[in-house]
């Protein structure tokens, strides 16, 4: 019996996912609803590899995937400088933008739709976002990092090449979304006719345009990090997860710390 190819695509908190998942919605749930559909999984990950026979595309954010379970696949990537997700991360928490983030005494399960981790410091009597508003900037900066901690453990674990994934930079899709999904939709194999709806939608939905999305992801500008870092928050970075960088292909070089000689970590 002939496999069907799962096509999926997998990025991180703050990095368009809502847009991917506002393009594929429309698509496959509106415009095509005799397709098997798309469907977005957050971060549950069982749950994601329980349906992988029941919709045509699937999206699913924050896990590395194991490639023995998926059968026939390709798998597209969205990725950031995880700097600039810190700051973006840090600032839409705050706020209480979902509804994880107001959950006073948050258990681990809470958290697994966005696989988040409960930072060490973290009163029971707060939620995450009463806690970053409790905390000047520079510790709400290194809460966010504790916060990313299985995010940017799978991001290590990710292979830099494998002919059955693409990978897009956040910084190099804005203003640049048509041909982006012009090469994704060939990259999926998929029909002429979906790829030319598809590219229209890229276009129509894209990351800059809207009054919703700009409010989703509030300032859209790479290099956030380098206002935003102070020291003490780029040393403990760097110290952790460093590699990230390099494997990713962004500039490691962070800010000056006085004293002390900050070095690129190998991935």
């Amino acid at each position: 019996m002939a496999t069907t190819r799962k096509l999926i695509h997998c990025s991180y908190h703050k990095c368009l996912t809502v847009y991917y998942a506002k393009v594929m919605e429309q698509l496959y749930n509106t415009l095509m609803p005799w397709t098997k559909g798309y469907r977005h999984f957050n971060s549950r990950i069982d749950e994601f590899y329980d349906n992988l026979e029941n919709y045509k595309i699937l999206s699913v954010n924050n896990h590395m995937l194991d490639f023995e379970r998926l059968g026939d696949f390709r798998v597209s990537r969205f990725v950031r400088d995880p700097r600039d997700m810190i700051v973006s991360g840090y600032f839409y928490h705050k706020r209480g933008a979902e509804d994880w983030c107001n959950i006073v005494g948050p258990s681990i399960e809470d958290w697994r739709v966005v696989n988040g981790n409960i930072p060490a410091d973290m009163p029971p009597e707060h939620s995450y976002a009463s806690y970053l508003k409790s905390l000047p900037m520079e510790e709400g900066l290194l809460a966010e990092i504790e916060f990313r901690k299985h995010h940017y453990e799978s991001m290590l674990a990710w292979p830099t090449t494998d002919p059955r994934m693409i990978i897009f930079k956040y910084e190099e899709i804005l203003g640049n979304e048509k041909e982006v999904y012009r090469k994704l939709f060939e990259f999926y194999e998929l029909p002429l006719i979906d790829r030319m709806l598809g590219t229209f939608l890229g276009g129509k939905y894209s990351a800059k345009g809207g009054s919703k999305q700009k409010f989703h992801i509030r300032n859209p500008e790479p290099n956030q990090w380098k206002k935003h870092f102070t020291p003490r928050v780029s040393q403990y970075f760097h110290e952790r997860y460093g590699a990230i960088l390099t494997k990713l292909g962004y500039d490691p070089a962070p800010i000056p710390v006085e004293g002390v000689e900050l070095e690129a970590v190998a991935p």
